[in-house]
């Protein structure tokens, strides 16, 4: 695997092990609840990370059936789509496209990461690389409000174990 892409790896690896982590001892009801009328839920946020990740399988190439391409489309909010999935099935979604990502990102290329890539991401690198990398952070931006949605809830924080 080209060693810039390495440490991104590792990362979505690290994260899909966290998002279970968010969501241990989490119920349906629980993952529903909005803490404020303008604030996500845990659910609405995991479908938004599984449905990102897809869109990261798509722009490496690698693409893999989205389940939730019917419910959840780019940049609706959670007022505007329909019922989502118990967390049950959200977490084997998860933990699909986390294997997939896992298999798929070691046969990405140095050339490819170096092409430009078509998405506009708010960062300089304009790169499939640049691209990979702000999708990486997007993951871990999201990861930080379920961990915290967690917290507000009453749960006790995320493990990292």
């Amino acid at each position: 695997m080209d060693p810039r892409l390495a440490t991104l790896a590792h990362t979505l690896s690290l994260n899909t092990r966290l998002l279970q982590n968010c969501l241990a001892g989490v119920d349906d009801t629980l993952a529903l609840r909005r803490l404020t009328a303008d604030t996500n839920s845990m659910t609405f946020l995991v479908a938004h990370l599984i449905d990102a990740r897809h869109f990261l399988a798509d722009l490496l190439g690698v693409p893999l059936p989205n389940p939730l391409a019917a419910i959840v489309e780019y940049g609706k909010s959670q007022d505007d789509i329909g019922e989502l999935p118990p967390v049950a099935d959200l977490l084997a979604m998860w933990q699909r496209i986390g294997a997939h990502l896992d298999a798929a990102l070691p046969s990405i290329t140095s050339e490819r990461l170096d092409v430009e890539s078509g998405p506009r991401f708010p960062i300089a690198d304009r790169t499939l690389l640049g691209s990979v990398a702000f999708l990486v952070q997007h993951d871990s931006y999201h990861l930080g409000q379920l961990s915290l949605l967690r917290r507000a809830l009453g749960l006790p924080a995320m493990s990292y174990k």
